[in-house]
């Protein structure tokens, strides 16, 4: 039976755990073959072998993505295995939390700017030649909900998203008419190891209650985007009252995000259904300690804030 994606390939970056595994996964069970990229060579083999298992194809390599030239033998990896690449998920990302004033947010902004947005650049000027020669293709770009909305204590992590946001509206327009599609993601709270070493007590306020996606919500959202073209997802549903509300008045848009922060007023608009993301993360099956991978260049980034 024909799938969606047959003959298609996939490059699936931070593909090792979380949101960019399951997406790699997602494609794979749709007929495309993926391209795993993020740091630690075990993990990605891990996917790879789960793909591979699956009856489906992968290959995995190792990337460091704020690096220039892994990044370039990532591509040249892709174009030799398959010849082409036909959709490019830019979801590799980092997040660190802490207020305005703390004496570590600009050197937290530095990382986090450099692997989430300065890497789905670098990764886009790579591909985008290889789309334009095959007249064709998908771009997608993992933000957040807070690629609309900032909320307190995770001010870094907001400016960075942001700026993915802001990156793929402009690229989504200078491609307009050249049968390569842009898209932008906008989950909320996600059940990824992005905040799992952060204490309850210091969680960005709006997300204490907030009972999170599972990672597979958020992958079969970018397999769909993809299949229909559409430009902007913002997951869950309901959290466009809260982008809603900002668009309105920033004041009113504060007012919901504070709401948030009163477990019976995030009940009554949804988004408290039951675990909270930290007794989510007990409870997964899935287990597998922190990734210790060191880093092969650049400064060492915080390795258990990866989505």
């Amino acid at each position: 039976m024909t799938k969606a994606f047959d003959d298609k390939v996939v490059l699936v970056t931070g593909a090792s755990r979380g949101i960019g595994k399951a997406t790699a996964l997602a494609f794979a069970s749709q007929g495309a073959s993926l391209v795993l990229a993020a740091r630690s060579a075990r993990r990605l083999d891990q996917v790879r072998n789960d793909i591979h298992d699956r009856g489906g194809e992968a290959i995995s390599v190792p990337t460091d993505i704020t690096s220039t030239e892994e990044v370039a033998a990532l591509v040249d990896a892709a174009m030799t295995r398959y010849g082409r690449i036909d959709v490019l998920v830019n979801n590799a990302g980092i997040g660190h939390v802490g207020a305005a004033d703390d004496p570590r947010f600009g050197t937290d902004l530095h990382d986090t700017l450099q692997a989430s947005l300065f890497g789905a650049i670098r990764l886009t000027q790579q591909v985008l030649p290889i789309l334009r020669r095959q007249q064709s293709g998908s771009i997608v770009n993992m933000s957040s909900v807070m690629g609309r909305k900032a909320f307190a204590r995770f001010g870094g992590y907001a400016i960075v998203m942001h700026g993915v946001s802001a990156f793929t509206d402009a690229l989504r327009q200078e491609l307009a008419g050249t049968n390569i599609a842009v898209s932008v993601i906008h989950p909320a709270l996600t059940a990824t190891d992005l905040l799992r070493e952060v204490d309850e007590t210091q969680m960005p306020p709006p997300f204490r209650h907030m009972t999170p996606l599972s990672a597979e919500e958020v992958g079969e959202a970018v397999v769909k985007a993809v299949r229909r073209g559409t430009p902007r997802v913002i997951l869950p549903r309901r959290a466009g009252l809260l982008l809603l509300g900002e668009a309105v008045s920033p004041r009113l848009g504060d007012l919901i995000a504070s709401a948030l922060t009163r477990r019976p007023l995030a009940r009554l608009m949804g988004f408290s259904r039951g675990r909270t993301y930290h007794q989510t993360l007990a409870a997964r099956t899935d287990t597998t300690p922190p990734d210790t991978t060191p880093r092969r260049s650049g400064h060492q980034l915080p390795t258990t804030s990866t989505r």
